[in-house]
């Protein structure tokens, strides 16, 4: 039962919260030259080229590839290293399947290593510990904005000849060390869907690596080259952009850097709120890491607040504060195509045969993940929260956990 109806008072919050990202006339225009030209594609067009350009010198890179979603640029990081069939490629189930996808439409397979239950983030110690001799990528996702340990991570792949992707959906502009993440490992992947900045759909992959600079933009269009002559140099998807969304692209960069200090200030403000509340904690963030706050996530244990993260999360929602638990239904691992290996026609992952890695997905349990769902509760982050919202936020967290505690104490 909510806890607004529980307590015969009125929610916290009754008015809608503003929009997800800052649109206007910059979008407006941007899209106006690009009707005006007649060049909607990346191929005639500027805008998508203009948009790499500013999204590589952002970041401190030599090269940007512009591409159709995030699930695309992950992909595009895993062709553009070229694994066998059957080499392994190492990353958490706690992350959406985008980032399982193009591991594989590679006919590589995924190993799921262990995350750190607080932060969300990799276990170091569980992914070195799964490293075989067919391992050939690490994939470190920054979850919900937080940064991973990055330079510990560039050790671990340089100490065994591993590639580093990172995963970075949810995290442009979080940094790590004083550097952007993205650019600590041999490819950084951005989405522009539902994150700190859109084009619709979207994505981008960025690198300093030289000698793969060619192939990283050519598996984007389809393994073609373009020159000197029209030709196909390996299997490759078509994910170029569109210049329309490019030209949304040059117009969101200009506001990115904004959205994510005001998304900042809100989380500094609520986390003053949950470290002062018995029963709730904080993702911890690591001491040389700005975490850039995709959505802000808090811990709930259940023992101390007498209720767990979901029945806090739909009473936050009563309150009129949007609020969901668990992040995910399930690991990945558990989804239907990993757990059946549910891929191309009868065939299971084990694209090399007898020689690859066995892996009974529907049987795996990893503790740290599964522990990490059950604990935490997800608030969606917006630019365009007021300090008003901020407020009612922090107003509702207190009422809840007040209810909940005071519940509590009274059936002890």
């Amino acid at each position: 039962m909510a806890i607004a109806i529980e307590r015969n008072s009125p929610p916290v919050r009754s008015g809608s919260f503003g929009p997800q990202w800052d649109m206007g006339d910059e979008e407006i225009n941007e899209l106006i030259d690009v009707i005006r030209s007649g060049k909607l594609n990346r191929l005639s067009g500027t805008k998508v080229l203009q948009f790499e350009q500013d999204f590589a010198e952002m970041n401190g890179v030599k090269y940007a590839q512009a591409v159709t979603s995030g699930t695309a640029a992950v992909h595009t990081a895993v062709g553009t290293i070229d694994p066998n069939p059957g080499d392994e490629i190492i990353t958490t189930s706690i992350t959406d399947m985008g980032t399982i996808i193009g591991i594989l439409y590679q006919n590589a397979v995924p190993v799921f290593a262990d995350i750190d239950p607080l932060t969300g983030n990799l276990d170091i110690a569980d992914v070195e510990a799964k490293i075989t001799e067919r391992t050939k990528a690490i994939i470190v996702v920054h979850l919900f904005g937080n940064p991973a340990p990055m330079e510990a991570y560039v050790e671990l792949a340089r100490k065994y000849d591993l590639f580093l992707i990172e995963d970075c959906a949810q995290a442009q502009l979080a940094e790590y060390g004083g550097r952007p993440v993205g650019t600590w490992g041999d490819f950084g992947c951005y989405s522009f869907g539902g994150k700190h900045m859109t084009t619709g759909d979207g994505g981008m992959v960025i690198s300093n690596r030289d000698d793969l600079a060619e192939r990283l933009k050519w598996f984007a269009d389809k393994g073609n080259p373009r020159h000197p002559v029209y030709e196909h140099y390996y299997l490759a998807p078509n994910y170029r952009m569109t210049d329309l969304q490019g030209a949304v692209g040059v117009a969101q960069l200009k506001k990115v850097t904004d959205a994510v200090r005001r998304k900042q200030w809100v989380a500094n403000h609520l986390n003053e709120v949950v470290d002062g509340e018995a029963g709730l904690s904080l993702q911890p963030v690591l001491p040389e890491a700005t975490h850039s706050y995709w959505v802000y996530g808090f811990h709930v244990d259940a023992a101390t607040m007498g209720a767990t993260a979901e029945q806090f999360a739909a009473a936050l929602q009563a309150e009129g504060v949007p609020a969901n638990s668990p992040y995910m239904a399930y690991p990945v691992y558990k989804y239907p195509v990993m757990a059946q290996q549910r891929a191309y026609g009868t065939a299971d992952f084990s694209y090399a045969g007898e020689e690859a890695a066995a892996m009974d997905y529907g049987s795996m349990s990893l503790p740290g993940g599964e522990s990490f769902l059950e604990t935490a509760v997800v608030v969606p982050m917006s630019p365009s929260y007021t300090d008003q919202d901020a407020a009612d936020f922090s107003t509702a967290i207190k009422k809840v956990g007040d209810y909940y505690r005071s519940n509590l104490s009274s059936q002890g």
